[in-house]
């Protein structure tokens, strides 16, 4: 079934969107190598490497979703022109519970985050073609404070995996770019990138939906939650949890080791 696919994909695209409802980006181009992290249904990557067998694709997905290899048999192509109409297109993300649509006569079923791209083009035939069951939401609609917080919600207890990026396993970094990208808002799949990412906020001028990074005293974060108020976060330890946000408690001091957990920043990604 694979090579069967494979036959159909052509060396010279560059560009691909996942047409499956998780497609898995591994760290290496080997099946046992662990995730990178998981593209859903809709979302656009780049082709920047073939694997020297031919049977492995290294990609860059668009908006900070991450990069990795992924089965060759496993990419649907598009022409530069097809990926920046998508690019460019507004779309409807999926918000909630699992969406269900139905391509011609087909029948698949889409998660949280995933994306449907309005407009008529040969891939996507809407009005002929979809007919999608499920609750989602614009893109080009930025949620506000309250609405990122019911977002973060709705994750609640979905179980830690490193880089899962859905309803069946998720990491801190994975977690907060789907649920920012529900909400129309890029956040990068990499904790390392927190410097790029909007404003910092003084800790008295916390708010819900703002953004609590840790890290050693070092500087080197590895671990991030969200802010949904009266001194609670939501973060990723073992699964989607409760935490109590507690400043003093991780305030760094001269006298603690210098590998045990810092409040670094807290930042703002929402108006």
């Amino acid at each position: 079934m694979q090579n069967e696919t494979f036959k159909e994909w052509h060396s010279n695209s560059t560009f691909g969107i996942c047409r499956l409802s998780l497609l898995s980006v591994y760290k290496k181009p080997v099946m046992d190598a662990g995730l990178s992290t998981q593209i859903l249904f809709g979302e656009l990557y780049e082709v920047i490497q073939v694997g020297g067998d031919g049977q492995w694709l290294k990609i860059e997905g668009l908006e900070s979703i991450g990069s990795g290899w992924i089965l060759a048999s496993q990419h649907y192509s598009l022409t530069k022109e097809a990926f920046e109409f998508f690019a460019k297109s507004p779309r409807q993300i999926v918000s909630e519970g699992i969406g269900e649509i139905k391509l011609k006569d087909n029948t698949m079923f889409l998660l949280p985050g995933s994306q449907l791209h309005a407009g008529q083009n040969e891939i996507f035939e809407w009005e002929d073609s979809i007919k999608f069951k499920g609750k989602s939401r614009p893109y080009e609609r930025k949620a506000n404070r309250l609405e990122v917080k019911r977002i973060a919600l709705s994750f609640l207890h979905v179980p830690y995996l490193s880089g899962g990026r859905s309803f069946f396993g998720l990491n801190a970094s994975s977690w907060l770019n789907l649920l920012f990208k529900i909400g129309g808002i890029v956040f990068p799949n990499e904790l390392n990138a927190l410097d790029n990412v909007e404003e910092k906020k003084r800790i008295p001028e916390i708010d819900i939906g703002d953004v609590i990074f840790f890290g050693t005293q070092r500087g080197i974060p590895f671990q991030a939650g969200l802010y949904i108020g009266e001194g609670t976060l939501l973060w990723v330890k073992e699964k989607v949890r409760f935490g109590t946000f507690d400043p003093e408690k991780w305030h760094k001091a001269n006298n603690r080791p210098k590998d045990s957990i810092q409040l670094l920043t807290v930042k703002n990604l929402v108006d």
